[in-house]
């Protein structure tokens, strides 16, 4: 009786009746999110420079900030989501890009 419970209940055998879940290394929402982050931000550089003429002076900035969004969220989505530093980095470069624009803005005279 022993063998035939040892057999019913062998590990090889129960593998068979296991369901293989096969997935990617990205689920289809993280995907969808870094199109949506990328989107976000081609929107944020149309708008800055439809609003600033003379934008040019911060393409350094915003070469820095593009290729670290690329690197934190490639549009093919085929790496692990960016970590807590490449978010972090990311956000001090916001925050960088935000000041500048605000003195832009004032150098305009348009500050309300």
């Amino acid at each position: 009786m022993t063998s035939r419970l040892d057999e019913l209940f062998s590990p090889d055998r129960l593998r068979q009746n296991w369901p293989m879940k096969i997935t990617s290394a990205l689920e289809p929402k993280q995907a969808a999110s870094h199109l949506k982050i990328r989107a976000n931000y081609d929107e944020l550089q149309c708008l800055i420079g439809k609003n600033f003429p003379d934008v040019s002076r911060l393409s350094a900035r915003f070469d820095a900030l593009t290729e670290a969004i690329n690197q934190a969220f490639p549009a093919d989505a085929t790496t692990d989501p960016a970590d807590a530093q490449q978010k972090e980095a990311i956000v001090v470069m916001l925050e960088q890009l935000e000041t500048l624009l605000w003195a832009m803005d004032l150098s305009l005279g348009t500050v309300r």
